[in-house]
C-alpha cells in the first residue's frame, strides 16, 4: 500500500464526525422528553445530584442564565444540530466545532446515567474537530478565505492514530489478563445476556471451537493493532479485520452507533489518508 498521505482525510473526518453526531442526536428524538424533561424517567434535578459537579449540566447552567429549564432545553435542542450542520458544511468551522463540543458535553452530562462508549468517542471526535484544521479543505471557510494547507498531514493524523493504537491495545490487554476471553466464555455471555439484539442464534456453534477462536482473534486484532495497521503490506488486511469485528458487534450486540463510530475512525486514520484526489480528477 502507498505510504504517501493526502489531506483529504480531514474533510472525511469533519463530515463524518459531524454527520454521525447529528444522526445520533436525531435517533434519540422520539425519547428526548423521557430523557431530559421533567416528564421523563428521572427528574433532571435528581439526575444532577449524581454528577461530578465539574462538567456543566443543563441544571447548573440554568442557575447562571436565570432561564426556565424547559426554555434552556429547547434552545440547546435546536442549537446543537444547527452547530453540527455548520460544522459539517465547514462554515465558521472552528467556532462550530467548539460550540458542538460544548453542547454535546452539556447535554451528555445532563443524562450521564445513560451514557456509554459511543458518547465518549463522540466527545473525542468533536474535540479533534476543534484542534484539527478540518475547515481548511473542501469547506465554505476554504472557499471564502482561501486557506492553503500543506500536503503533509502534520501531527494531526499521527495523534489520531496514536489514540486508536493506545485504545485498541489496552482493550485487548484488558481481555487477555482475564480467563473469560481466553476460553471464549465472555463472547458466549455477550451473545446471551441482557437481551442483546442478534441477527440469528449461534447456539449451534456451542460444541465447536468458534467462541475460543473468536475470543483469541479479538485479542490478537486489538493488541496487534499498532503493528498491523502501520505495516503497509498488511494494513488493509488488518483494517478489514477491525471492520469485520465492529460489524459483528453491530449485528450481534445491537451496538450500531458504537460500531459505526469505530469503523469511521479507522477509515479516517488508515484508509482515507491514502486516497489521491488527483486520481479522481483525471477520470
Amino acid at each position: 500500500m502507498r505510504n504517501k498521505t493526502y489531506p483529504g482525510w480531514l474533510f472525511f473526518f469533519r463530515v463524518n464526525m459531524a454527520g454521525f453526531a447529528l444522526l445520533h442526536f436525531l435517533a434519540i428524538q422520539p425519547d428526548f422528553d423521557m430523557l431530559y424533561s421533567y416528564k421523563g424517567y428521572i427528574y433532571p434535578d435528581i439526575m444532577d445530584t449524581a454528577t461530578d459537579h465539574f462538567s456543566p449540566t443543563l441544571i447548573s447552567l440554568q442557575h447562571y442564565v436565570g432561564m426556565p429549564y424547559e426554555t434552556l432545553l429547547m434552545i440547546c435542542r435546536i442549537a446543537y444540530p444547527l452547530a453540527l450542520v455548520s460544522l459539517l458544511l465547514g462554515c465558521c468551522t472552528r467556532l462550530s466545532a467548539i460550540l458542538s463540543l460544548f453542547l454535546q458535553l452539556l447535554m451528555l452530562k445532563s443524562i450521564h446515567l445513560y451514557e456509554y462508549g459511543v458518547d465518549g468517542y463522540t466527545t473525542i471526535a468533536l474535540f479533534y474537530c476543534c484542534i484539527f484544521p478540518v475547515g481548511y479543505i473542501y469547506s465554505i471557510d476554504n472557499r471564502l478565505r482561501r486557506f492553503i494547507i500543506a500536503p503533509e498531514y502534520g501531527p494531526w493524523l499521527l495523534l489520531l492514530r496514536a489514540h486508536l493504537c493506545i485504545a485498541y491495545f489496552f482493550s485487548g490487554f484488558d481481555k487477555v489478563i482475564g480467563v473469560s476471553w481466553r476460553n471464549g466464555e465472555a463472547l458466549w455471555k455477550t451473545l446471551h445476556s441482557h437481551n442483546y439484539y442478534s441477527l440469528f442464534s449461534m447456539d449451534f456453534l456451542v460444541h465447536t471451537p468458534f467462541f475460543l477462536v473468536a475470543g483469541w482473534g479479538t485479542i490478537l486484532l486489538e493488541m496487534g493493532y499498532c503493528i498491523g495497521m502501520n505495516i503497509p503490506k498488511v494494513r488493509m488486511w488488518w483494517l478489514g479485520g477491525i471492520v469485520c469485528l465492529h460489524l459483528f458487534i453491530a449485528l450481534f450486540m445491537g451496538l450500531f452507533f458504537f460500531s459505526a463510530m469505530m469503523i469511521l475512525l479507522n477509515l479516517c486514520a488508515y484508509y482515507t489518508p491514502y486516497i489521491d484526489p488527483e486520481r479522481f480528477r483525471k477520470k
